[in-house]
Formats: C-alpha cells, sequence, structure tokens
C-alpha cells in the first residue's frame, strides 16, 4: 500500500472530524459577533485584547492576528467594549438580528496623556489565557531597548531570558534548556530559516525596524509545532501601514537600514480588495568605506617603487566582507472572508577577494647592444575567493474565514540556505627568446557548497467550538534536498596544449520528506481549571513504514485570580540536525544534514511545572522547574587520518556519529514589569546540562552554564530622552584542562640518514572537567528624540562592556622555554578575551 495513502487512512477520523466541525458550524444557526481588532493608526492587529458585552458576562479574546468570536449573542440592540491597557476604551453599538452573524472590526486609538508614553501591554489577558508553559513574547520595543552589540538584535534580546544561555559574546546563537541551536525552529512569519544568522553568529538574521513581535517557546510547546525538540521562536513581521506611507532610516557603526511601508493603490473603506505592503532592507558599509579610503591610497602611491626599482604592489582591497538582506511583506484583504498574505526573506554574507598581478623580466647581459638578442619573461597571476552563505525564503498565505467559528489557513513555504566557497587560482607565463617562444598556463579552482532546500504545504483549521473550547487541526508535507560536496577543476599546459580536468566529491545528497497530522484542543474544564490537549503525529520517509506519535499536555490551574499553576508534559521528534564539531567555541557556518536513515530519530521529553503570579500593577512573577531527556543525538566523530592509497571519492567526514544521550534539568525565575516610565525584566537560571555517549561518561557540554542572572531596565524620563541598561553575570563554561607537556621519541630512516627524533604532545584532563572564570558584563544605552518637519529624529549613544571587564573566550597553550638555560619549565596559558569596552552611536528617522 502506498504509504501516503496509509498514512491517511490512520488519521482519517482526524480528517472526518475537522471536515465535521466545519460542516456543522457553518449550518448551525445561532447569533454571534466576530471580527478583527486593529490599530487605528497603522491596522496593526491587536492580539490579546479584551472585547464583551456591555453589562453581560459574555466576551472574548482576540487571538494573536486580532481575530475575536462571541457566541451565542442574544437578539437585539447591545453595546460592545473593546479594551487594552494603552489603548482608549471602545464602546461600539450592535444590532443582532434572531440567526444573525455580525461582522464587526473595531479599530482602536492609543491612549495620549500629556509628557509621558503611554505602554500598549496584555500581560493580564496573556496571564489569563495562555496555557502553555515556558512562553514569552517579545514586543518590537523590547528587542530596541534591550542594549546590544552594536544595534538591537532579536537573538541578543532573547538571550537575557531565563533559560537561554549565550555560549559567548561572539555567538548569537540560542542554547535553551540543554538544547543546541539546531534543535530550535527559528522561523520568520511561520517560514522555516536554516542559519538565522550573519558575520558567522555575531548577529542574528532578523532586521529589528521590520519585527512586529518575537514568540518565544521555551519548552512544552503545543502539537501544531513539531521537527525540532528544543525551542520555538516565530518572528512575526510587521504587516504594513494601511492608513498612509511611513518610513524609518537608521544608520549605526555597522550598517544602514531602512523601512518603509503603505496601503496598496486605492486602498479605502469601500474598496472590495484592499490591503498594506512593508519593505526594509539592510546593508553593512564599513568594507565600502575603507576599501574606499584604500583605493585613494592606492591611487595617490601609485607611483610607489621598492627599494630594488621594482614597482609596489599593492592588493585592490583590504576588507572583503559585508552582509545584507531584505524583507518584505504584502497582504490583501479580498471582501470580508479572504485574505493573502506573501512574506520573503532574502539576506547573504558575503567574503571576496580577488585580485591580479602582472610583472615582467628582461635579461639582455648576454648581447647588451642587441635587445632582440635578449631573454624576456611575462608573469600573470590571478586569483578570486569567493564564499557567500545565506537564506531567501517565500510563503504566501491564505486565511479564509469559512463561518464566524471556523478559520482556515492553507501555508505553501519555500526555504533555502545556502553556503559555498568559490576559488580560482590561475598562473600564466610567456617566456621570449631568439629562437623560441613558449607559453605555459595553469589553473586551479575549487567549489565547496552546502545547499538546503525545504518545500512546506500546511493546512490549519481553527474552530472556536464553544467558548471553552478552542479546536485546533491540520496536516503538514515537508519535503526537504540537501545537498553537500565539492568540485575540482584543474587545468594546465602539457606539449602547447591546455588540458582541464573536473572531479565531484559528494558527500551527501538527501530528498527526505516529513508529514505530520495534527490535533490539540484548548479546554477550559472550569474557571479554575484549563487544558491544552494535543497530538501529533509525524512520518519521516526515511525510516519507511514507522510513524512517530508525539502526544503534548499543558494544565493550568488558578489558585487565586493572581495566580495560577501549569504544567506541560511532551514527548518531541527531529529528523536533521548539524554537522559541526561538538566543543567549538563558535563556528562560522551550519552543517546541516538529514537523519540517515541506519540511524533512529532523535527524541525528547518534556517535563515542567511552574507557577505564576500577576500584581495589581501588571508585574509579572514566574517560576519554572524543568527536566529534559534526549536520545539518538548525533555528535560528530573527529576526523581521521588520511590514509596511502585511500579512495579519495569515498571519504566522507560526516557519515560517522557518536549516538549520544543528554539530560537537563533546572529552574527558573522571572520578573518581569511592563508598564510604567521604569520597565524591564529580571531573570535567574539554575541549569544543569550533561551528555554522553560511546568515548565519554556524563559530562557538561561547552555551552553548559549553572547559574545565569541577567538584568533588563528601560527608563523613558520623558518623550525626549530614554536610557536603559542591561546586565549578565554567570558561571563560566567549561573547558577541556591541558595538565603537562610530555615528549615522545620516535626512529626515522630517511635512507641516507638515520636517527631519533622528539616530538611533543599535551596532556588533556577528562572532558570539560574546568570551567573559565565567571562572566560578568555592564552594558548601557541613552538616547534622545526630537521632532521634525517630516516625522522624528533620534540620536543614540551605547557603551558595551562598560568596566571593561575580561572574559575569557578560551585558552591559547604554548611552551614554556627558558632561552639561557635551554630547558622547557612547562606549559603555560593565555586568555583570549571577547568584547572590551566599545561604545557606539547612531542615528534613526521616522517620516
Amino acid at each position: 500500500m502506498n504509504r501516503k495513502i496509509y498514512f491517511l487512512k490512520k488519521w482519517r477520523w482526524v480528517l472526518l472530524m475537522l471536515v465535521w466541525c466545519a460542516t456543522m458550524s457553518a449550518v448551525r444557526a445561532a447569533q454571534s459577533i466576530h471580527g478583527f481588532i486593529r490599530d487605528d493608526a497603522s491596522g496593526e492587529p491587536i492580539p490579546y485584547a479584551n472585547v464583551i458585552l456591555k453589562g453581560t458576562q459574555q466576551g472574548a479574546v482576540s487571538n494573536t492576528e486580532g481575530y475575536y468570536v462571541i457566541s451565542s449573542v442574544p437578539v437585539g440592540q447591545d453595546t460592545l467594549l473593546v479594551s487594552i491597557i494603552g489603548y482608549e476604551l471602545k464602546p461600539t453599538p450592535v444590532q443582532v438580528a434572531l440567526d444573525d452573524n455580525v461582522r464587526l472590526d473595531v479599530r482602536l486609538t492609543e491612549e495620549v496623556l500629556a509628557g509621558e508614553a503611554v505602554t500598549v501591554t496584555a500581560e493580564r489577558q496573556k496571564f489569563r489565557e495562555l496555557v502553555t508553559t515556558s512562553t514569552m513574547t517579545l514586543q518590537q520595543r523590547d528587542i530596541e531597548v534591550a542594549p546590544s552589540f552594536v544595534e538591537a538584535d532579536v537573538f541578543r534580546a532573547i538571550q537575557m531570558l531565563p533559560g537561554v544561555q549565550a555560549i559567548n559574546d561572539f555567538s548569537s546563537a540560542l542554547y535553551v534548556r540543554g538544547s543546541t541551536p539546531d534543535q530550535n525552529l527559528i522561523m520568520l512569519d511561520g517560514i522555516t530559516v536554516y542559519n538565522p544568522s550573519h558575520l558567522g553568529g555575531v548577529f542574528s538574521t532578523f532586521n529589528t525596524d521590520a519585527i512586529k513581535e518575537a514568540d518565544f517557546r521555551a519548552g512544552g510547546f503545543e502539537a501544531r509545532y513539531g521537527g525540532r525538540m528544543g525551542s520555538i521562536l516565530n518572528i512575526v513581521n510587521r504587516e504594513g501601514n494601511t492608513e498612509e506611507f511611513a518610513g524609518k532610516a537608521n544608520i549605526s557603526f555597522l550598517s544602514s537600514k531602512l523601512l518603509l511601508e503603505g496601503p496598496l493603490p486605492g486602498n479605502s473603506e469601500n474598496s472590495a480588495i484592499k490591503g498594506s505592503w512593508m519593505l526594509a532592507g539592510r546593508r553593512t558599509y564599513i568594507d565600502a568605506i575603507v576599501n574606499g579610503l584604500w583605493q585613494l591610497y592606492r591611487l595617490r602611491n601609485r607611483n610607489a617603487v621598492n627599494p630594488d626599482g621594482s614597482p609596489v604592489v599593492l592588493p585592490a582591497q583590504v576588507f572583503p566582507y559585508y552582509f545584507y538582506d531584505f524583507q518584505g511583506k504584502l497582504n490583501l484583504d479580498i471582501g470580508s472572508k479572504h485574505r493573502l498574505t506573501w512574506s520573503s526573506f532574502y539576506g547573504d554574507d558575503v567574503f571576496y577577494l580577488s585580485d591580479s598581478y602582472e610583472n615582467e623580466y628582461r635579461d639582455f647581459s648576454s648581447n647588451p647592444a642587441d635587445p632582440s638578442a635578449g631573454y624576456r619573461s611575462v608573469y600573470q597571476d590571478s586569483y578570486r575567493f569567493d564564499w557567500q552563505w545565506g537564506n531567501f525564503t517565500n510563503s504566501l498565505t491564505w486565511r479564509w474565514i469559512l463561518s464566524p467559528k471556523i478559520v482556515a489557513k492553507t501555508f505553501l513555504a519555500s526555504s533555502r540556505y545556502r553556503f559555498q566557497i568559490d576559488t580560482d587560482l590561475s598562473d600564466e607565463r610567456w617566456e621570449y627568446e631568439v629562437s623560441d617562444t613558449s607559453h605555459y598556463k595553469s589553473t586551479f579552482g575549487m567549489d565547496i557548497f552546502d545547499r538546503v532546500s525545504d518545500r512546506t504545504l500546511e493546512t490549519e483549521l481553527t474552530w472556536f467550538a464553544a467558548p471553552n473550547h478552542t479546536v485546533t487541526g491540520g496536516w503538514q508535507f515537508k519535503t526537504m534536498a540537501f545537498n553537500l560536496g565539492m568540485d575540482f577543476t584543474v587545468g594546465e599546459t602539457e606539449e602547447d596544449t591546455f588540458y582541464t580536468r573536473r572531479d565531484t566529491l559528494l558527500w551527501m545528497l538527501e530528498r527526505p520528506r516529513e508529514q505530520a497530522l495534527f490535533i490539540q484542543d484548548k479546554w477550559e474544564i472550569t474557571n479554575l481549571l484549563s487544558a491544552q490537549v494535543g497530538l501529533r503525529l509525524s512520518h519521516y520517509s526515511l525510516h519507511p513504514g514507522k510513524f512517530y506519535p508525539e502526544p503534548r499536555l499543558g494544565l493550568k490551574y488558578f489558585l487565586l485570580d493572581n495566580l495560577s499553576l501549569k504544567a506541560a508534559w511532551g514527548v518531541y521528534n527531529q529528523f536533521l540536525g548539524v554537522a559541526n564539531p561538538p566543543e567549538a567555541n563558535f563556528h562560522f557556518i551550519d552543517i546541516w544534514l538529514a537523519i540517515p536513515e541506519d540511524y533512529p530519530a532523535s527524541r525528547s521529553l518534556h517535563y515542567i511545572l511552574g507557577a505564576e503570579y500577576l500584581t495589581a500593577g501588571d508585574i509579572l512573577l514566574r517560576s519554572e522547574v524543568y527536566y529534559k531527556s534526549f536520545d539518538h543525538l548525533l555528535t560528530l566523530k573527529p576526523p581521521t587520518n588520511f590514509q596511502v592509497g585511500q579512495d579519495v571519492q569515498n571519504m566522507n567526514p560526516f557519515n560517522e556519529f557518536y549516538d549520544t544521550q543528554a539530560r537537563a534539568y533546572g529552574m527558573e525565575w522571572l520578573v518581569k514589569k511592563t508598564t510604567g516610565k521604569v520597565r524591564g525584566w529580571i531573570g535567574y537560571t539554575l541549569a544543569v546540562t550533561q551528555r554522553k555517549n560511546e568515548v565519554n561518561d556524563w559530562y557538561h557540554p561547552k555551552y553548559d552554564r549553572t547559574h545565569t542572572l541577567n538584568m533588563v531596565a528601560d527608563w523613558q524620563w520623558n518623550e525626549e530622552w530614554h536610557a536603559s541598561t542591561a546586565v549578565t553575570y554567570s558561571s563560566g563554561n567549561p573547558y577541556t584542562p591541558i595538565l603537562a607537556r610530555t615528549e615522545d621519541y620516535y626512529f626515522y630512516d630517511w635512507g641516507d640518514e638515520t636517527g631519533w627524533d622528539a616530538y611533543s604532545q599535551y596532556l588533556y584532563g577528562d572532558m570539560n572537567s574546568e570551567r573559565y572564570p565567571g562572566y560578568f558584563r555592564w552594558d548601557m544605552s541613552f538616547s534622545k528624540r526630537t521632532a521634525t518637519k517630516w516625522g522624528s529624529k533620534e540620536w543614540f549613544f551605547q557603551v558595551v562592556n562598560v568596566t571593561n571587564h575580561l572574559n575569557i573566550l578560551t585558552y591559547i597553550y604554548d611552551q614554556d622555554f627558558d632561552w639561557r638555560t635551554g630547558q622547557y619549565k612547562g606549559v603555560r596559558r593565555f586568555g583570549v578575551p571577547m568584547f572590551p569596552f566599545m561604545p557606539t552611536v547612531g542615528v534613526k528617522y521616522e517620516f
């Protein structure tokens, strides 16, 4: 039987139930009010707004897209009240007839208080509604106010949350509750992004100006998410201003950014088709400035000569690196029930070097009186090194409101990650003599490539079955391609003829598929007890005939109106990973690969228990304990030495792995304040992560940190002046110590010479048995905003590592040799520091 057909038949009852739900809700005769809550100035949806009928207990809370539905509404005239902190209360009259489904979209206006900035917050509604544990949503302002390196960065802000570890200053990668970065599902508007960083991980891929919010789940996430077993991060871009053309410009030491947004042409309240658009771009410009100044220097010294009289040859450029990214979004509303959304991202890191040299040599010493009798040779050398890596994503989402209680979404997406090094070398020579002229040419080209392609189709139905039931179900299909290898091209002149030879070394060419069905129900059992029950069934094409059930459960119980207990449990499987050295301090790229057919899928279990308390002033206090187990993780084995006679075509550095187990457990505390002039959060994490494989018993991996304390504060003094600060302290990362230096001897026989020689090597201690000194960093930033005739201007000044604290990245070891005695004294080490004291300045414009 065809596996796809079997897969669908196995879950036909789920599909039939969803169809039945949709049919019953569509034909059911009952009054309801439904619609979207949006910001009046920009048209952006407002999630977690409180929507109630005046004088009744009937109401709803808008979801993440701003959608709400109130069922069983009485016939007659009513008033709909919509409220959320930071917006004016909006009473709207509504007339409901028998068996009528009223569509009522509401626009809210931000509150304006003289001399004080108003913060929009939905903490109280989230506290009441969210059943999932370990969830945090960062708005754009939360990301912008957290001090970071040079410019605001969403990953740097998330690294300040409890449960998230940063391995060092040079990496924005997220290590979440013992999970490695490849175990995080990173999405941009729902599209999987495989390499979400620039400059080898120093900066994230995402342009902060274009972000609306970052939805982060550290564990225990619901059944609609799969394919990863660590955490979920969905970056949601702005939809674009539906009311007017607007924009932002940002210039910092790192890059220049520009964002433009506005309504579609002909957009009006009475238009049958209306919508909005957003386009953002960013590029670093240090290379343009440095290389421009270098060209002036070359021009000034174009006639410089060396002491021997030969011309000075200067390289064409001295700073060969830059990155850029573009992202866009287009929303098109067709009538009141259909919306099409297109979202795209394109970004690359580029390291490019190229140059050519020409030199001529003449020798007339044999007959100075006759230059034609001399010797002349001309040399031409050239090289090109082109290293590029980046992402290209596209998605199209169709949202269809089948009925007030049924919302369908179909999602079609493609994601491409490319890493490529293309190198060309050329050496060409002409020799001219009286009786002969010769020509020789040799070339060498190497192309190392790693390409990941992901095409996804998803369909999801959300059924607002009753005021206490929200059922979500759907189907996901993903086809991937992993292409990893090298191309070699060699050219050489032989007997006056130029020959070329091309060889391909293909390490990986896999085209696996993933399929999944899921269903989940958010059920308010009583006023005090809620549950979110879900089941996901996954299939991986390289494991034919095998299905992976992944049950999920979340519980929430209110002890008081402002105090709740939460619990979560779930099974998570993953069918891909990265083949990076496990103990590297940082790496520039990720080598993605599918789980081989002869290896089991990686599996993790999550256990989470927590408590949340929300004060009258909307200060959130959260405490959680967690335990995670991991089975069948792939750990890349160290490379083996090449043996003479080995078949190069069969060499594969990415097919040997240790089957690894891991466990992570810990406790987290969070205090978050989202209103008032002073806002921010304090987070503390007590964590333990351990791994085990066939060569190492339980040990702490490189990214394990026992204690981490983060404090982020944001002070809005008035409408002009603003200050923020961030303080981080953590235990040092583990490392494997070098205990001593040893000398061994070997006998050599070189034919005409034999003897003994010595070579030295280091004696290592137990795996990651020691830790670097504790990490401490204090960052600060200040900004001043002034009004202009076209909008506003904001200058900002930022200092990284205010105290210039020395944080150790790694140790470099050397032999301590006493030149006076000629004796080795042992081993000495030097610490390589991370970010020093570093001030930056920049300016932002809004229009």
